[in-house]
């Protein structure tokens, strides 16, 4: 048996140490596996593959993009197994189109993915000569201009009237994009169905029973036309969790139409959903959006992003993806008004690549998650904080287990705090000792082979 801890701190980066076997030691956090299983088939860890990130792939040479690709997406890279497609432009977008800009074109003749062609659809499917298996799924940020209130990709109501036209329009996108080899197998409604962000960028706002009536027409469209594309709902943010839950008591027929609900991390957090879980624990949740905010720690801020990741698998989440694979030093390409930083940084001027505290977590959580990985249930119990001392400083340990198919468990760790924390595991009976540095991430893998 070979176990090692890999730890990421402010002068480390995924640094390798064996770890050894412990008497027991009092003063310690003791973690132990309670056996049982928390989620059964874990879908995997990614990040969004925007229009933005394509455009400057696409402006890299092939030799240095594939490296890039390969440390993204790769084995022995972070090992990413998901990816997230925006249908049409998002704010992250280089231009700002639909696939049918023809006002009230209801037969959809004039409906064409042909501005995709030039470097988005050729950087996804580079992206799937690297990783095959890459789950896919998509998100639209506004329907055609036509289709709602105002006449404006940016802002405005989705019309009702448009419902059974909007789906043919999805589907048609879903068949365009299945000629070239990229297949998608899950779609969401509608990118944060509940802003119009100002009118600032893409973006549609849709009333909660008009969300779910989209839904069955929808999934009756995809039935006929003999497609198993999940449909996840909702796509916002943990704090509304209301509204989803909503949706599943008022329109029953959601529980056979619709597969997950999906949320974004910018209000609320991950454990405010748990009453939908357990009114619905069928219904798989899943992490959408999230990424690196280019002015405020963008490359040390691997403890923020390892323990969300953390949290997002011990409350019953079935996937974690990222925002924007890759943008310049500015944030650019963008149409939007938010100043996000992408996973990857490729300086504008010199072409040389940066990586932020997000891609260092996934290092720590997706490199080491084989697909089919199960999420495992523990206990955690650490010492109780010592009343003379300042408050402050001294930050609860976050974590999550994760047992692969190949039988190895992998033990990821986040200790946010000042203070360095001691921790013992008890695997089969034996326990090991491992220290936690000062704002750090670690991972301990337990090879059993």
């Amino acid at each position: 048996m070979k176990i090692t801890q890999y730890t990421t701190a402010s002068n480390l980066e995924m640094y390798a140490s064996r770890v050894f076997p412990s008497e027991l030691m009092n003063g310690a956090a003791q973690v132990k596996l309670t056996g049982k299983i928390l989620n059964e088939n874990y879908l995997g860890l990614g990040v969004a593959i925007t229009g933005s990130s394509c455009y400057l792939l696409n402006q890299m040479d092939k030799e240095s993009r594939r490296a890039l690709l390969e440390h993204v997406y790769g084995k022995e890279g972070a090992n990413l197994s998901v990816g997230r497609l925006t249908i049409a432009s998002s704010d992250y977008s280089a231009e700002l189109y639909s696939y049918d800009d023809v006002p009230n074109d209801i037969e959809l003749k004039h409906f064409s993915i042909d501005r995709d062609r030039e470097y988005v659809i050729p950087m996804i499917k580079e992206i799937l000569e690297v990783r095959p298996d890459l789950y896919i799924y998509a998100s639209p940020w506004s329907p055609p201009a036509w289709m709602k209130t105002g006449g404006s990709l940016c802002g405005g109501f989705m019309r009702e009237e448009y419902l059974e036209c909007y789906a043919d329009y999805i589907i048609k996108y879903l068949e365009e994009y299945e000629k070239f080899g990229i297949h998608i197998s899950a779609l969401t409604p509608q990118n944060e169905p509940e802003t119009l962000q100002k009118n600032q960028m893409p973006a549609c706002v849709w009333h909660p029973d008009h969300e779910a009536k989209y839904i069955s027409i929808l999934r009756r469209k995809l039935t006929e036309k003999g497609m198993n594309t999940e449909i996840w709902m909702y796509d916002y943010n943990f704090n509304n969790w209301h509204r989803p839950l909503w949706c599943l008591d008022t329109h029953k027929r959601l529980l056979e139409d619709c597969q997950a609900v999906a949320f974004h991390y910018y209000t609320g957090a991950i454990e405010d959903t748990a009453p939908l879980h357990e009114a619905y624990p069928q219904m798989k949740l899943h992490f959408t959006e999230g990424g690196p905010r280019l002015f405020e720690h963008y490359s040390d801020d691997w403890c923020k992003w390892t323990g969300m990741m953390a949290k997002t698998m011990t409350n019953h989440f079935s996937s974690f993806t990222g925002w924007n694979l890759l943008l310049d030093e500015n944030g650019n390409p963008n149409i939007g008004p938010h100043p996000c930083g992408g996973l990857v940084t490729r300086n504008s001027r010199d072409g040389s690549l940066s990586y932020s505290g997000q891609f260092k977590s996934f290092m720590h959580t997706a490199r080491f998650m084989q697909k089919g990985a199960k999420i495992l249930e523990f206990e955690l119990r650490e010492p109780k904080k010592c009343v003379s001392k300042y408050y402050g400083g001294d930050e609860d340990i976050v974590m999550s287990v994760f047992e692969n198919p190949d039988g190895s468990h992998v033990y990821v760790f986040v200790n946010g705090g000042t203070e360095k924390k001691q921790v013992q595991i008890e695997e089969r009976g034996q326990l090991y000792y491992l220290l936690l540095l000062p704002d750090s991430a670690s991972t301990v893998v337990f090879d059993f082979n």
